[in-house]
């Protein structure tokens, strides 16, 4: 019993303690949105709750107020022409909602990437064609960033095509590209996520290394044939003489001076020089019957 009302303590503590939470936490502008000016859509549809909207051209800079919407109970805001990013920021009192950032355009402040390897280069496409590249033409450029899979990216070209090519790369490497906006070369919105291609050899390369190594295994495989065969035809006789077994008689058999040939006996059973035959085979000539 006492184990459940603990439990029913807790819950309700954190049941409260959320509560609070939640009325403590001031809810974010929605639908940020950007083209001429800053659009959004109030936090909370109660009075009182005002609205910052700061800027920044890079994410390496700080964010910085827009003159004339600090504070602004408005939900539009003017900023000024060229590359920028935005965010806005609901606030009540004391208390400051979560800021929402968007883009000067409708289009991502991160360009959308895609890796094509080729043998010895790398294609870097620039998926979605941004309006960037529109509105401000020859000070509009993409910043494509390479270098080794496991380094930093030190490797910097710039163009203003969606399709940029890298080359002289070593095959069965491993490299990474990122790339970002760059306006009025100044570096603008984030960049975008880090991708990675091995370059891979052409079908044509990997061909002709198979029949490489074909034929370099065919002439090994022909020079050891020959090179064995000419070795025994000239040694023949020592690896004859070395595969001979040793011609040695079993224990058991014991030598005799009656004559007997292999006619009579198995012909395993005489050896060279000495006529060795089994006791239990030697035959008792007539004589000596005779004189028993």
């Amino acid at each position: 019993m006492l184990c459940l009302n603990g439990v029913l303590l807790f819950w309700s503590l954190c049941h409260v303690l959320r509560q609070a939470w939640s009325e403590d936490e001031l809810s974010s502008p929605r639908d940020v949105r950007v083209d001429s000016a800053v659009h959004w859509s109030p936090a909370a549809d109660r009075p009182g709750i005002k609205y910052t909207v700061q800027y920044r051209t890079s994410d390496r800079e700080k964010w910085h107020n827009i003159s004339g919407c600090v504070q602004t109970e408005l939900t539009t805001c003017n900023i000024q022409s060229g590359c920028v990013m935005v965010r806005v920021l609901a606030q009540e009192g004391n208390r400051t909602s979560r800021s929402v950032e968007a883009c000067r355009h409708a289009d991502s402040c991160s360009p959308e990437v895609q890796l094509t390897s080729k043998e010895g280069l790398l294609m870097v496409h620039m998926v979605k064609n941004n309006r960037l590249l529109e509105d401000f033409g020859g000070h509009f450029q993409y910043n494509v960033q390479y270098g080794r899979d496991g380094e930093e990216l030190k490797q910097d070209l710039y163009t203003s095509t969606s399709l940029k090519t890298i080359e002289r790369l070593d095959v069965g490497r491993r490299y990474c590209v990122q790339v970002r906006y760059s306006c009025y070369q100044k570096p603008f919105g984030t960049p975008s996520a880090q991708h990675c291609e091995s370059i891979q050899e052409s079908e044509r390369t990997q061909k002709k290394k198979i029949v490489a190594i074909g034929v370099t295994s065919t002439i090994l495989l022909g020079v050891l044939v020959v090179g064995l065969t000419l070795f025994i035809y000239r040694h023949h006789t020592k690896i004859k003489q070395f595969l001979q077994p040793p011609l040695r008689l079993p224990d058991h058999y014991c030598e005799s001076t009656w004559p007997c040939c292999c006619s009579s006996f198995n012909c395993s059973a005489c050896s060279y020089g000495t006529l060795t035959c089994s006791p239990d085979l030697l035959p008792v000539p007539d004589l000596l019957f005779s004189t028993l």
